[in-house]
């Protein structure tokens, strides 16, 4: 689940980076000491927070028809079928022109390379919550962990969410390792997305997380960060399509 993240976090937290040095005082030419003195304070450690499931779309029967009928499609691998309910205009991450032609190969869906399917297959497992970008069309939004996620006081980029109840945390990277606790719906510290297992034959991949006042291990499944890809639907008069396909807090906010 987490293939390729890696990479999507050095260019988000890159780009954070590059906004963050050019609004800092100190980054500016002319600012005095008494405007560095009256900027904001550096922002505190992470208190523990939990983040509730939720799942808002279960209230309307046509997309719980939908999601239905599209998980089948994908444990089919039924590539037709994904490509009809993709929005014509679909917006793309990374900056990535509009369109379902560079959606089609980005994701190779004229080819082989089924990873998509997969990740979108695990996406509709999760909750959907309700987003609407300014002056734009409301969309339901999986997973729930982006669209819910607090911007104002956690950062998502080094940090998690917990989707399941009581996820065993590990002392090592290892079903048969020592049980340190267990998580429900928090959100924590992560220090490694993607651990091997202690095993090199067992193919399960874990998260090292901050648990308490050590670090411990989760599977990869039963956490999810905010800046994985979220996968948003807009009700149409022809149906439910596939209207945004983005890393998980890009364009929050809607367009300027």
């Amino acid at each position: 689940m987490k293939s390729g993240l890696c990479c999507c976090l050095a260019l988000a937290a890159l780009t954070l980076m590059q906004s963050a040095l050019a609004q800092s005082p100190e980054a500016k030419p002319g600012v005095t000491p008494e405007a560095r003195a009256s900027a904001p304070p550096a922002a505190k450690p992470m208190l523990q927070r939990k983040l509730q499931p939720v799942d808002e779309g279960s209230a309307d029967a046509s997309w719980v028809q939908f999601r239905a009928r599209l998980l089948e499609a994908l444990q089919r691998g039924d590539r037709r079928a994904l490509t009809g309910i993709v929005d014509a205009n679909i917006l793309n991450a990374l900056e990535a022109p509009r369109g379902i032609a560079e959606f089609r190969k980005t994701w190779d869906l004229d080819g082989t390379d089924n990873q998509f399917m997969r990740e979108l297959s695990a996406i509709l497992q999760l909750g959907s919550a309700w987003y609407q970008p300014k002056k734009d069309v409301r969309m339901l939004c999986a997973p729930y962990v982006p669209i819910k996620w607090p911007l104002d006081d956690v950062d998502p980029y080094d940090s998690g969410a917990i989707v399941v109840k009581e996820a065993l945390v590990k002392d090592a990277p290892s079903h048969g390792a020592l049980t340190l606790g267990s998580l429900s719906y928090d959100i924590v510290a992560v220090r490694d997305w993607e651990v091997v297992d202690s095993e090199p034959k067992i193919q399960q991949r874990w998260v090292k997380v901050r648990f308490e006042s050590r670090d411990g291990f989760v599977p990869d499944e039963h956490i999810r960060s905010a800046i994985e890809h979220r996968a948003c639907f807009a009700k149409t008069g022809a149906g439910w399509r596939l209207a945004e396909y983005v890393l998980g807090i890009e364009y929050l906010g809607g367009p300027d």
